[in-house]
């Protein structure tokens, strides 16, 4: 028995405004390829309209064996892989599958940059519902209470807003 490679989820960038091209180029290599797409309210000057843009601007997330590298950074429209610290970044198979449960139940998503300013609030634990057994820190934004999710592998996080009544409170961090 051969010991194939394992596929793993790997974050490509692309040019502006490529995700959905590149996705389908790499989809017709028959490689599995994905972009997270959230719904965004636009006001033009004689209407509004509800259109899906890209999570990760810029990112398409591809499913690949290390022998599939080439093949994916060959395509029109890569620009190349996602680093974080100075390696490919990789995003693990639950993190992937949990941020497309979060879009399909309609959780308020805004991406930021993963900053070392999470010592302002409270270090929580989600204790039910989809992000069940996930750690994040609260950030008090007017009057409603957001928790920072952070993707390690690949260096952002994710800002969302959550009942308190799914949030237990883990350590204080004084200010």
């Amino acid at each position: 028995m051969v010991n194939r490679p394992e596929n793993e989820w790997r974050a490509l960038y692309v040019k502006s405004r490529c995700e959905k091209g590149v996705l389908s180029i790499i989809g017709l290599k028959g490689i599995e390829a994905c972009i997270l797409l959230v719904k965004s309210k636009r006001l033009w000057s004689n209407r509004k309209k509800t259109i899906e843009i890209p999570l990760f601007s810029g990112y398409v997330f591809v499913n690949i064996t290390p022998d599939e590298f080439s093949i994916v950074l060959q395509t029109k429209g890569v620009v190349e892989f996602v680093k974080h610290e100075a390696k490919n970044a990789r995003l693990r198979n639950i993190e992937l599958k949990r941020l497309k449960h979060l879009i399909n139940f309609g959780y308020q998503i805004k991406l930021g940059e993963n900053e070392q300013s999470y010592f302002r609030g409270d270090k929580v634990k989600v204790i039910a519902g989809v992000l069940k057994n996930i750690e994040g820190f609260v950030v008090n934004i007017g009057s409603g209470k957001y928790i920072e999710i952070i993707l390690d592998s690949l260096g952002r996080s994710i800002r969302f807003k959550l009942q308190e009544e799914i949030i237990s409170k883990m350590i204080s961090i004084n200010v």
